[in-house]
Protein backbone atom coordinates (compact mmCIF):
# COMPACT_ATOMS: atom_id res chain seq x y z
CA UNK A 1 0.00 0.00 0.00
CA UNK A 2 0.89 3.73 -0.34
CA UNK A 3 2.39 5.27 2.92
CA UNK A 4 4.45 7.99 4.32
CA UNK A 5 7.16 7.13 5.99
CA UNK A 6 10.09 8.43 7.82
CA UNK A 7 12.88 6.25 8.36
CA UNK A 8 16.76 6.68 9.59
CA UNK A 9 15.43 10.56 9.72
CA UNK A 10 14.34 11.11 5.85
CA UNK A 11 10.64 11.09 4.87
CA UNK A 12 9.88 8.29 1.65
CA UNK A 13 6.44 7.55 -0.18
CA UNK A 14 6.58 4.57 -0.81
CA UNK A 15 4.19 2.13 -2.59
CA UNK A 16 5.06 -0.96 -1.25
CA UNK A 17 4.77 -0.66 2.06
CA UNK A 18 2.82 -3.66 3.86
CA UNK A 19 -0.87 -3.54 4.59
CA UNK A 20 -1.24 -4.46 8.49
CA UNK A 21 -3.71 -7.02 9.54
CA UNK A 22 -6.09 -6.41 12.51
CA UNK A 23 -5.76 -8.85 15.49
CA UNK A 24 -8.34 -9.02 18.07
CA UNK A 25 -9.87 -6.28 19.70
CA UNK A 26 -8.48 -4.28 16.89
CA UNK A 27 -9.64 -2.36 13.56
CA UNK A 28 -8.38 -2.27 10.11
CA UNK A 29 -8.87 1.61 9.41
CA UNK A 30 -9.12 2.99 5.71
CA UNK A 31 -7.94 6.79 5.47
CA UNK A 32 -10.52 9.50 4.31
CA UNK A 33 -8.23 12.54 5.44
CA UNK A 34 -5.07 13.32 7.53
CA UNK A 35 -3.65 16.42 9.01
CA UNK A 36 -0.26 17.67 9.19
CA UNK A 37 0.71 19.04 12.71
CA UNK A 38 3.43 20.54 14.11
CA UNK A 39 4.43 17.24 15.76
CA UNK A 40 4.74 15.17 12.49
CA UNK A 41 7.23 18.12 11.25
CA UNK A 42 9.12 18.11 14.63
CA UNK A 43 9.46 14.41 14.35
CA UNK A 44 11.36 14.84 10.79
CA UNK A 45 13.51 16.89 12.75
CA UNK A 46 14.45 14.17 15.92
CA UNK A 47 11.72 14.77 18.51
CA UNK A 48 11.37 11.71 19.85
CA UNK A 49 14.86 10.70 18.73
CA UNK A 50 15.29 8.71 15.70
CA UNK A 51 10.93 7.44 14.75
CA UNK A 52 10.83 5.40 12.22
CA UNK A 53 7.56 4.23 10.67
CA UNK A 54 4.38 5.43 9.06
CA UNK A 55 3.87 9.63 10.55
CA UNK A 56 0.41 11.06 10.96
CA UNK A 57 -2.32 10.91 14.01
CA UNK A 58 -5.16 13.56 13.10
CA UNK A 59 -7.88 11.74 10.85
CA UNK A 60 -10.81 10.55 10.06
CA UNK A 61 -11.19 6.75 8.72
CA UNK A 62 -13.66 4.34 7.98
CA UNK A 63 -13.53 0.90 9.42
CA UNK A 64 -12.86 -2.03 6.79
CA UNK A 65 -12.03 -4.92 8.83
CA UNK A 66 -12.54 -5.55 12.63
CA UNK A 67 -12.21 -9.31 12.83
CA UNK A 68 -13.99 -9.97 16.49
CA UNK A 69 -16.50 -6.80 16.63
CA UNK A 70 -17.97 -6.74 12.48
CA UNK A 71 -20.72 -4.42 14.24
CA UNK A 72 -18.11 -1.57 13.56
CA UNK A 73 -17.12 -1.86 9.80
CA UNK A 74 -18.50 0.58 7.64
CA UNK A 75 -18.05 3.28 10.86
CA UNK A 76 -16.70 6.55 10.11
CA UNK A 77 -14.68 7.27 13.10
CA UNK A 78 -11.97 9.69 14.57
CA UNK A 79 -9.90 7.72 17.08
CA UNK A 80 -7.35 8.44 20.35
CA UNK A 81 -3.80 8.44 19.64
CA UNK A 82 -2.35 6.56 22.55
CA UNK A 83 -2.63 2.95 23.69
CA UNK A 84 -3.43 1.43 27.18
CA UNK A 85 -2.83 -1.89 28.63
CA UNK A 86 -5.31 -1.17 31.17
CA UNK A 87 -3.15 -3.42 33.81
CA UNK A 88 -0.20 -1.03 34.96
CA UNK A 89 -0.12 1.08 37.84
CA UNK A 90 -0.90 4.19 35.08
CA UNK A 91 -3.86 2.65 34.11
CA UNK A 92 -5.70 1.71 37.50
CA UNK A 93 -4.94 5.17 38.27
CA UNK A 94 -6.42 6.53 35.69
CA UNK A 95 -3.80 8.20 33.60
CA UNK A 96 -4.05 5.71 30.51
CA UNK A 97 -2.49 8.46 28.25
CA UNK A 98 0.32 7.59 29.95
CA UNK A 99 0.09 4.14 30.32
CA UNK A 100 3.70 2.96 30.96
CA UNK A 101 2.96 -0.04 27.88
CA UNK A 102 1.59 2.52 25.40
CA UNK A 103 2.37 2.93 21.73
CA UNK A 104 1.36 6.49 20.36
CA UNK A 105 -0.09 6.40 16.66
CA UNK A 106 2.59 7.79 13.80
CA UNK A 107 4.65 8.84 17.17
CA UNK A 108 6.06 5.70 19.17
CA UNK A 109 6.16 2.21 18.39
CA UNK A 110 2.85 2.52 15.89
CA UNK A 111 2.16 3.41 12.45
CA UNK A 112 0.51 6.42 11.61
CA UNK A 113 -2.31 7.32 9.38
CA UNK A 114 -0.03 8.94 5.92
CA UNK A 115 -1.47 5.79 4.42
CA UNK A 116 -4.15 3.72 2.79
CA UNK A 117 -4.68 2.08 5.15
CA UNK A 118 -3.89 1.51 9.01
CA UNK A 119 -4.76 0.00 12.89
CA UNK A 120 -6.37 1.11 15.72
CA UNK A 121 -7.42 -0.36 18.80
CA UNK A 122 -11.56 -0.60 18.64
CA UNK A 123 -11.42 1.02 22.19
CA UNK A 124 -9.76 4.43 21.25
CA UNK A 125 -12.14 4.64 18.04
CA UNK A 126 -15.32 7.21 18.47
CA UNK A 127 -18.24 7.34 15.52
CA UNK A 128 -18.20 10.00 13.80
CA UNK A 129 -21.98 11.96 12.90
CA UNK A 130 -22.75 11.96 9.41
CA UNK A 131 -23.26 15.69 9.76
CA UNK A 132 -20.12 16.28 10.06
CA UNK A 133 -18.05 16.76 7.11
CA UNK A 134 -14.80 15.36 6.62
CA UNK A 135 -12.73 18.49 6.30
CA UNK A 136 -14.82 19.10 9.67
CA UNK A 137 -14.07 16.20 11.91
CA UNK A 138 -9.90 16.10 11.05
CA UNK A 139 -9.91 18.63 13.38
CA UNK A 140 -11.20 16.69 16.26
CA UNK A 141 -7.44 15.17 18.30
CA UNK A 142 -6.00 18.94 17.74
CA UNK A 143 -9.63 20.42 19.22
CA UNK A 144 -9.57 17.71 21.56
CA UNK A 145 -5.38 18.73 22.48
CA UNK A 146 -6.69 22.79 22.61
CA UNK A 147 -9.47 21.58 24.82
CA UNK A 148 -7.00 20.15 27.32
CA UNK A 149 -5.54 23.53 27.41
CA UNK A 150 -8.65 24.23 29.18
CA UNK A 151 -9.35 21.20 30.82
CA UNK A 152 -5.85 21.77 32.71
CA UNK A 153 -5.70 24.74 34.13
CA UNK A 154 -6.02 25.42 38.06
CA UNK A 155 -9.20 26.59 40.10
CA UNK A 156 -9.03 30.58 41.01
CA UNK A 157 -5.81 30.95 38.68
CA UNK A 158 -7.55 34.59 37.03
CA UNK A 159 -8.42 35.12 33.82
CA UNK A 160 -6.13 37.50 31.75
CA UNK A 161 -4.69 34.51 28.79
CA UNK A 162 -1.98 35.28 26.76
CA UNK A 163 -1.11 32.89 23.78
CA UNK A 164 2.22 32.34 22.19
CA UNK A 165 1.83 30.52 18.72
CA UNK A 166 -0.77 31.58 16.46
CA UNK A 167 -0.10 28.48 14.12
CA UNK A 168 -1.96 25.33 13.84
CA UNK A 169 -3.08 24.71 17.69
CA UNK A 170 -2.44 28.03 18.99
CA UNK A 171 -5.64 29.15 17.06
CA UNK A 172 -7.45 26.45 18.38
CA UNK A 173 -6.86 26.94 21.77
CA UNK A 174 -7.24 30.94 21.18
CA UNK A 175 -10.96 29.83 19.94
CA UNK A 176 -12.04 27.71 22.98
CA UNK A 177 -10.77 29.86 25.60
CA UNK A 178 -13.13 32.66 23.84
CA UNK A 179 -15.76 30.52 23.70
CA UNK A 180 -15.17 29.45 27.59
CA UNK A 181 -15.75 33.35 28.74
CA UNK A 182 -12.01 34.80 28.63
CA UNK A 183 -10.54 37.30 26.30
CA UNK A 184 -7.57 35.51 25.11
CA UNK A 185 -4.17 37.92 23.65
CA UNK A 186 -3.11 35.99 20.74
CA UNK A 187 0.69 37.18 19.91
CA UNK A 188 1.16 36.66 15.96
CA UNK A 189 3.71 36.81 13.44
CA UNK A 190 2.24 36.84 10.19
CA UNK A 191 -0.55 38.80 8.63
CA UNK A 192 -2.35 35.34 7.79
CA UNK A 193 -2.80 34.54 11.63
CA UNK A 194 -4.45 37.52 12.16
CA UNK A 195 -6.50 37.44 9.68
CA UNK A 196 -7.69 33.92 10.84
CA UNK A 197 -7.89 35.03 14.35
CA UNK A 198 -10.19 38.24 13.16
CA UNK A 199 -12.41 36.15 12.06
CA UNK A 200 -13.09 34.79 15.31
CA UNK A 201 -13.15 38.13 16.98
CA UNK A 202 -9.43 37.05 19.23
CA UNK A 203 -7.42 39.95 19.71
CA UNK A 204 -4.05 39.56 18.41
CA UNK A 205 -0.36 41.94 18.90
CA UNK A 206 2.87 41.14 17.80
CA UNK A 207 4.18 41.54 21.09
CA UNK A 208 2.92 41.96 24.87
CA UNK A 209 2.15 45.29 25.70
CA UNK A 210 1.89 44.15 29.28
CA UNK A 211 3.65 41.66 31.91
CA UNK A 212 0.79 40.49 34.07
CA UNK A 213 -1.07 37.99 32.83
CA UNK A 214 -2.26 34.96 34.74
CA UNK A 215 -2.19 32.31 32.66
CA UNK A 216 -0.07 31.87 29.43
CA UNK A 217 0.63 28.96 26.84
CA UNK A 218 3.17 27.94 24.53
CA UNK A 219 1.97 26.68 20.94
CA UNK A 220 5.19 27.91 19.33
CA UNK A 221 6.61 24.46 18.34
CA UNK A 222 9.77 26.55 19.51
CA UNK A 223 11.99 25.34 22.10
CA UNK A 224 13.49 28.86 22.70
CA UNK A 225 10.46 30.69 23.04
CA UNK A 226 10.48 29.95 26.96
CA UNK A 227 12.51 32.74 28.10
CA UNK A 228 10.67 35.07 26.02
CA UNK A 229 7.29 33.93 27.62
CA UNK A 230 8.25 33.98 31.43
CA UNK A 231 8.19 37.47 31.88
CA UNK A 232 5.16 37.93 31.01
CA UNK A 233 3.65 36.18 33.50
CA UNK A 234 2.22 37.90 37.21
CA UNK A 235 3.31 35.79 40.42
CA UNK A 236 1.97 32.59 41.14
CA UNK A 237 0.87 32.59 37.23
CA UNK A 238 0.24 29.80 35.24
CA UNK A 239 2.13 28.33 32.12
CA UNK A 240 0.41 25.87 29.92
CA UNK A 241 2.76 23.67 27.29
CA UNK A 242 1.78 22.53 24.12
CA UNK A 243 4.68 22.43 22.57
CA UNK A 244 6.60 19.41 21.26
CA UNK A 245 10.12 20.28 19.98
CA UNK A 246 12.96 18.19 18.79
CA UNK A 247 15.08 20.55 20.53
CA UNK A 248 15.71 21.07 24.67
CA UNK A 249 14.59 24.63 26.15
CA UNK A 250 16.94 26.13 28.34
CA UNK A 251 15.58 28.08 31.37
CA UNK A 252 16.93 29.97 34.42
CA UNK A 253 14.25 28.68 37.00
CA UNK A 254 15.40 31.39 39.50
CA UNK A 255 12.31 33.25 37.90
CA UNK A 256 9.87 30.01 38.45
CA UNK A 257 10.92 29.83 42.26
CA UNK A 258 11.12 33.63 43.19
CA UNK A 259 7.46 34.03 41.39
CA UNK A 260 5.32 30.85 42.40
CA UNK A 261 4.78 29.75 38.84
CA UNK A 262 3.25 27.09 37.73
CA UNK A 263 4.25 24.90 34.47
CA UNK A 264 1.76 22.42 33.42
CA UNK A 265 2.06 20.23 30.79
CA UNK A 266 -0.43 19.28 28.54
CA UNK A 267 -1.32 16.62 26.06
CA UNK A 268 -4.70 14.73 24.66
CA UNK A 269 -7.59 16.00 25.51
CA UNK A 270 -11.24 14.85 26.14
CA UNK A 271 -12.64 13.80 22.06
CA UNK A 272 -16.26 13.53 23.27
CA UNK A 273 -16.13 17.97 24.05
CA UNK A 274 -14.14 18.21 20.39
CA UNK A 275 -16.93 15.82 18.30
CA UNK A 276 -19.62 17.96 20.30
CA UNK A 277 -18.17 21.19 19.34
CA UNK A 278 -17.98 20.15 15.77
CA UNK A 279 -21.17 18.70 15.54
CA UNK A 280 -22.93 21.11 16.84
CA UNK A 281 -21.17 23.99 14.61
CA UNK A 282 -19.77 25.37 18.05
CA UNK A 283 -16.64 25.61 16.43
CA UNK A 284 -15.92 25.80 12.49
CA UNK A 285 -12.72 25.20 12.15
CA UNK A 286 -12.25 25.08 8.08
CA UNK A 287 -10.71 28.39 8.28
CA UNK A 288 -7.71 27.22 9.40
CA UNK A 289 -7.32 24.96 5.98
CA UNK A 290 -4.35 25.87 4.12
CA UNK A 291 -4.80 23.20 1.41
CA UNK A 292 -5.63 19.81 0.92
CA UNK A 293 -3.38 17.15 -1.15
CA UNK A 294 -3.97 13.85 -2.08
CA UNK A 295 -2.18 11.43 -0.73
CA UNK A 296 0.21 10.72 -3.53
CA UNK A 297 1.74 14.07 -3.24
CA UNK A 298 2.09 13.45 0.23
CA UNK A 299 5.66 15.10 -0.06
CA UNK A 300 4.74 18.02 -1.34
CA UNK A 301 1.94 18.31 1.50
CA UNK A 302 4.57 18.16 3.79
CA UNK A 303 6.70 20.67 2.62
CA UNK A 304 3.87 23.10 2.49
CA UNK A 305 3.11 22.32 5.69
CA UNK A 306 6.44 23.58 6.69
CA UNK A 307 6.67 26.98 5.62
CA UNK A 308 6.25 29.60 7.86
CA UNK A 309 2.19 30.44 8.56
CA UNK A 310 1.09 28.00 6.94
CA UNK A 311 -2.42 26.66 9.34
CA UNK A 312 -3.74 23.19 8.61
CA UNK A 313 -2.61 21.28 5.52
CA UNK A 314 -4.32 18.00 4.77
CA UNK A 315 -4.15 14.93 2.75
CA UNK A 316 -7.28 13.11 1.58
CA UNK A 317 -7.84 9.46 0.43
CA UNK A 318 -7.40 8.29 -3.01
CA UNK A 319 -9.04 5.66 -4.61
CA UNK A 320 -6.64 2.61 -2.93
CA UNK A 321 -4.95 -0.07 -5.29
CA UNK A 322 -5.46 -2.27 -2.49
CA UNK A 323 -9.44 -2.74 -3.44
CA UNK A 324 -10.48 -1.62 0.24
Amino acid sequence: MRALTLEDGELRFRTDYELPEPRPKEALLRMRMAGICGTDLALVSGYKGRYTGVLGHEYVAEVVKAPDQPQWVGQRVAGEINTMCGNCDRCRRGLTTHCARRRVLGILDWDGVFSDCFLSPIANLYPLPDSVSDSVAVFTEPLAAAYAALRDLPANVGDQVIIFGAGRLGQLIAIVFKQAGYDPLLITRYPQQVAVAGHYGIRTAAKPAVSAYDIAIDATGDAAALPEILPHLRPRGVLILKTTAAQPSVLHLSTVVVDELRIIGSRCGPFPQAIEALATATLDPTPLISATYPLSQALVAFQHAARPGVFKVLLQAEPSPLGL
